[in-house]
C-alpha cells in the first residue's frame, strides 16, 4: 500500500520510478518465498507452502488493486490484482516450500 501511494501519488512524483518498481517486485516475491518457506517448514509438506504462498499473494494483489481503484483507475484492477496475487504467490510460495 505504501509503494502505491507512492508511486501513484501525484505529491510523491519526485521519487524516482525504478527504485520503486524494483521494491514492488522484490518485496513481494520475498515474502511469499518465505510464507512457502515457513508453512513448509511447520507441516514438512510442499503444498501447505504452495497455499500460503496464494494467500499471502491473493491479499497483497487485492491491496495493490484497491490502491490503483483510490487513485482513479479501473476497478478492474482488484479483480486482475487478485488473480495475478494468487497465481504468482503460488507459484513462488511452491519455490520456497520446496528449499526445504
Amino acid at each position: 500500500m505504501i509503494l502505491a501511494v507512492l508511486g501513484l501519488s501525484p505529491m510523491f512524483s519526485w521519487i524516482a520510478e525504478g527504485p520503486l518498481l524494483l521494491a514492488a517486485i522484490l518485496l513481494p516475491i520475498a515474502a511469499y518465498s518465505l510464507a512457502g518457506s515457513r508453512a513448509a517448514a511447520r507441516t514438512r509438506r510442499w503444498p501447505s507452502g504452495l497455499v500460503a504462498g496464494a494467500v499471502a499473494g491473493a491479499i497483497s494483489g487485492t491491496i495493490g488493486g484497491l490502491s490503483y481503484a483510490l487513485f482513479g483507475k479501473s476497478l478492474l484492477n482488484i479483480a486482475v490484482g487478485l488473480v495475478v496475487g494468487t497465481v504468482g504467490g503460488a507459484l513462488v510460495g511452491t519455490a520456497g516450500a520446496s528449499r526445504r
